[in-house]
């Protein structure tokens, strides 16, 4: 009788831990992102492309986010663990693209690209993530040659002030963001809301910088994910628990401040001379959007609005778009 419960208990024990795993892999998922930014239909100038492509997967396993694990977990035990690489570009240049001789005081021309993996630890109500990106900026960053190639394929004007853009620089940034769902509610529908916080920063010859944002989220089915999807350092868009239903629909608002201490696409090489304007140390940005997914693919677009970045800023606040496609599987 005694084996006969034992055999009992083992079992379902086993079963108990087997549904808790099933349970795990059915509402966290791995995902591929594809990440376009723009101000097509708003201007043609300061920030006015970025492009990024992302492959994240459950699990702490890769010898390249091994460091970044090991500091997370010093704080943040006893959640799933995510890790994610990235690969992006960035592109700026002036006011106005059929100058040859952009005026000093304008935004320099510059590009950076960059790769970087991120680690995650995250449950349903928090995420701390770590990220190491290394990269260049300059004409090394292909940025020239990618708009270039884009306003033949749209007969679009040709920019003509590249090679007064910022000089080539290696570089590397660290990068840690943590957010907090501080409240929600959600109905027996599925009809719900969120807010949520977020504070990190970046430090390295690229970008060094601390920032703050608020998230707001209404709508149905809603993921336990804790950021929009946009271009960003050390970002945790794509760490996400999935609602078990096969959809979801959501509108989403935001606000986020930037204390800037570098951006070298302003300030211009950290130790050669290139052109450079006089940044403001403080940014703003709000953003609205829509997240739509049925089954294993999402798409988002947001609509972003950004305050003065430089001094003898001519046009502000400037506006672009971004649209992000998902895949999870």
């Amino acid at each position: 009788m005694f084996f006969i419960l034992l055999q009992t208990y083992s079992f379902a024990e086993e079963t108990s831990i087997q549904i808790e795993k099933d349970s795990d892999k059915s509402n966290s998922y791995n995902v591929i992102s594809l990440n376009i930014e723009n101000d097509i239909y708003f201007s043609d100038r300061y920030y006015t492309n970025g492009i990024q492509l992302g492959y994240t997967q459950k699990g702490d396993d890769w010898w390249a986010s091994y460091l970044q694990f090991k500091f997370l977990k010093l704080f943040a035990e006893n959640r799933t663990a995510f890790q994610t690489v990235s690969v992006g570009q960035l592109m700026f240049n002036s006011s106005n693209l059929k100058e040859y001789e952009p005026p000093l005081d304008d935004r320099p021309y510059a590009g950076v690209l960059y790769a970087g993996v991120t680690a995650h630890l995250a449950n349903e109500t928090r995420s701390d993530s770590f990220g190491v990106y290394l990269g260049v900026a300059g004409p090394l960053s292909f940025a020239e040659d990618t708009q270039k190639f884009f306003h033949r394929m749209i007969d679009s004007a040709r920019p003509k002030g590249w090679h007064t853009q910022i000089k080539n620089e290696p570089g590397i940034i660290l990068s840690y963001m943590h957010s907090e769902r501080l409240a929600e509610f959600t109905t027996d529908r599925g009809f719900g809301g969120d807010a949520i916080a977020s504070a990190g920063a970046d430090l390295g010859n690229i970008m060094t910088q601390a920032k703050a944002r608020m998230l707001f989220r209404l709508g149905f089915n809603m993921p336990k994910s804790f950021d929009t999807s946009r271009i960003d350092y050390g970002s945790n868009q794509d760490v996400s628990f999935l609602s078990p239903e096969s959809w979801h629909c959501f509108f989403f608002a935001g606000l986020t401040g930037r204390a800037i201490g570098y951006d070298i696409t302003l300030d211009g090489n950290t130790w050669k001379d290139s052109r450079s304007v006089n940044r403001d140390w403080f940014v703003g940005e709000a953003n609205v959007g829509m997240s739509t997914r049925f089954e294993c693919v999402q798409i988002d677009l947001t609509w972003n609005i950004r305050s003065r970045e430089f001094r003898t800023q001519d046009f502000k606040p400037v506006s672009f778009w971004s649209l992000t496609a998902k895949v999870f599987f």
